[in-house]
């Protein structure tokens, strides 16, 4: 077997059992999820995707799960349900669960350890008929999407789906200090590894966020890329392989390690990424007042409402925030308005965190040349 194309047992196992059917359109395919999903988040209207109830039950579930919290949806969850039923059908899973709903499911001891130890927060579940072999559909940013648990063998295969075109994660870069150029720190090498030459050729190129702001560094080599792909996935966050879904909306599965296989890889830092905190950048943040001529007397910042933006909660239309610059907002529930004006505390003042990902771009990729590639491989 070639020494590039190595594959473990678990990844032989299931590329050989997913690619030796026939190949599998996904119920919903993207167009299709992203109509819902706009729709959904402005008239919030259950009773009109009923019919998901029966064809695609995790995905009704998080709607409903969405409309009693009041909260808006990630496009990506609606992707990880149609991509954990059409799983489920490769492997002739074909019981629903609902774990938040149930306690029925009859799991072994050591089903129940090895759950446990992967740190997955378990959202659904898809069974045969004598519950041998279990598919997990979990949540939350610290695990994997999906377990493949087969309860007679007692084997484990962590899956992770990505929609065509995805970031592999997003983690807030050190802050940094009032000069503006990047820094990193031991923490953050310890804990995104995957990072680590990313980062340092843009601290290297003397990378200053203040200068930066409204574009993204998107200018990286190919191998400090591809460890962060690599890497991603082989620590604390580990899977055996990847599923999206091709051009003609066909469930794909690939080794992690493969990716840059069939992948276009690109990278990003953001410098005015997604996540908030208190200012640490006083000074950043007196210079951008003053260039929309912001009056500040002691706590206090009065400036015209013409002079600031107003922003829309994603996938909402409400306004949430109001915009200082791209890197400083106020929330608007910390505004005071009067006629043209608009007064809030200088420590009501937020500022967005850098951010550093690797992308994967599936985009053009054919089932069928993938399960060519993986059935001649198993072969040998």
């Amino acid at each position: 077997m070639s020494e590039t194309y190595r594959l473990s047992d678990a990844q032989k196992n299931i590329l050989t059992i997913f690619y030796s059917k026939p190949k599998h359109k996904i119920a919903i395919k993207k167009a299709d999820r992203k109509m819902i999903w706009d729709d959904f988040v402005v008239n919030r209207n259950i009773k009109k995707y009923a019919f998901l109830e029966k064809e695609v039950p995790a995905f009704f579930s998080e709607l409903n799960k969405a409309l009693a919290a009041g909260k808006n949806l990630q496009p990506a969850v609606f992707s990880e349900c149609v991509y954990a039923q059409s799983l489920a059908h490769q492997f002739s899973l074909s019981k629903f669960t609902n774990m938040s709903e149930t306690k029925g499911l009859n799991f072994h001891n050591d089903t129940l350890k090895k759950i446990k130890s992967t740190g997955l927060a378990v959202r659904y579940c898809y069974s045969n008929s004598d519950e041998s072999n279990l598919l997990f559909q979990a949540g939350g940013a610290g695990s994997v999407d999906c377990a493949l648990i087969s309860q007679v063998e007692k084997n484990l295969t962590m899956i992770e789906f990505k929609e065509p075109y995805a970031r592999t994660s997003e983690p807030d870069l050190p802050k940094y200090g009032e000069d503006g150029y990047l820094v990193s720190s031991p923490e953050f090498d310890k804990k995104y590894p995957q990072f680590k030459l990313m980062l340092a050729e843009h601290i290297n190129g003397n990378l200053n966020v203040f200068r930066h702001l409204g574009s993204n560094e998107s200018v990286f080599s190919t191998k400090s890329i591809e460890y962060a792909v690599l890497n991603n996935y082989s620590g604390s966050k580990f899977a055996d392989v990847i599923c999206t879904e091709d051009a003609s909306g066909n469930l794909v599965m690939m080794p992690t390690e493969h990716v840059s296989r069939w992948a276009k890889l690109e990278g990003e830092i953001r410098p005015s990424g997604r996540n908030s905190y208190k200012v640490w950048s006083p000074k950043e943040l007196l210079k951008s007042l003053k260039e929309i001529d912001a009056v500040v007397e002691g706590n206090t910042v009065t400036i015209k409402l013409s002079n600031i933006t107003a922003t829309k909660g994603r996938g909402g239309s409400e306004i949430t925030r109001f915009k200082i610059s791209p890197l400083f907002f106020v929330r608007a529930g910390k505004i005071k308005f009067e006629r043209n004006k608009a007064t809030f505390n200088l420590d009501s003042v937020a500022q967005l965190n850098p951010s550093i990902t690797a992308k994967m771009n599936f985009k053009g990729l054919k089932v069928d040349e993938v399960r060519k590639f993986y059935l001649e491989l198993l072969k040998k």
